[in-house]
């Protein structure tokens, strides 16, 4: 029987290292992906976090496609947004923030090119290392739903494996158990623009804004974006044997 094949969205963190390693162990095989906005620092160095996957695994099971640039996609959500006043934002979306709206459509083009790429590959599961905890409201229930419905809709199954982690020390215990080669070192590569919310809880208005321009400005681009790239050739495509 063969296994299920996975995309993970592999940042080098402890996250998405927990995740692969999650999907791997419930008897799939996973194809590392790591998406550069054109704003993150020390993207070279996540193949160090993938090849410890590898050695763990096997390359049978595991197998990193390296790090690919999404900005082309990115910028097409700046217009007309970055345009509009901020009293047209707040008549039009609601109290959205600015850090909001960068994350916001920084994960949707790499959630578009992560579609593609399924459907070009015959892959119907991707993952996904968000935690409702780290504070971004992309990661936040109202949201997590709504990309799962725009996933279902491609005919793929999106997975959060440690999406409702309340603590790092728990994930620290869980990765320790999958006993990784090399020493624990962590290389995640670091988004410049990526800035969670700064209140715990996060302000409802500003989930409710998020959710909003999610729903009027970013979702009813995303059909159109992905056919109109289906057929591009894909830097980085996949190039690995059992797929």
């Amino acid at each position: 029987m063969s296994k299920k094949k996975s995309l993970v969205l592999f940042s080098g963190g402890r996250d998405s290292l927990l995740s692969t390693c999650k999907t791997i162990e419930e008897g799939g095989r996973v194809a590392m992906i790591t998406y550069d906005n054109g704003c993150s620092l020390a993207t070279e160095n996540v193949k160090h976090g993938a090849d410890r996957v590898i050695k763990r695994f096997g390359k049978k099971n595991a197998e990193f496609l390296g790090v690919v640039r999404i900005i082309g996609k990115w910028r097409d959500f700046f217009l007309p947004f970055k345009n509009m006043k901020p009293s047209e934002i707040l008549k039009e979306y609601g109290e959205v923030t600015y850090s909001q709206f960068q994350c916001l459509t920084c994960r949707t083009s790499m959630y578009i090119d992560s579609i593609i790429r399924c459907k070009q590959f015959d892959i119907d599961t991707i993952i996904d290392g968000a935690r409702e905890s780290q504070g971004f409201a992309i990661e936040l229930e109202p949201m997590v739903k709504r990309f799962r419905k725009m996933f279902k809709e491609f005919g793929i199954d999106w997975k959060t494996p440690v999406w409702d982690l309340k603590s790092d020390w728990e994930r620290e215990c869980e990765l320790m158990e999958y006993k990784l080669p090399e020493p624990p070192t962590f290389t995640e590569m670091q988004c410049l623009l990526g800035v969670p919310l700064d209140q715990n809880p996060p302000p409802e208005e500003v989930i409710q804004g998020t959710v909003k321009l999610f729903d009027k400005f970013v979702l009813p681009k995303v059909p159109k974006m992905v056919e109109q790239n289906k057929h591009r050739p894909l830097v980085n495509s996949l190039e690995i044997g059992w797929f």
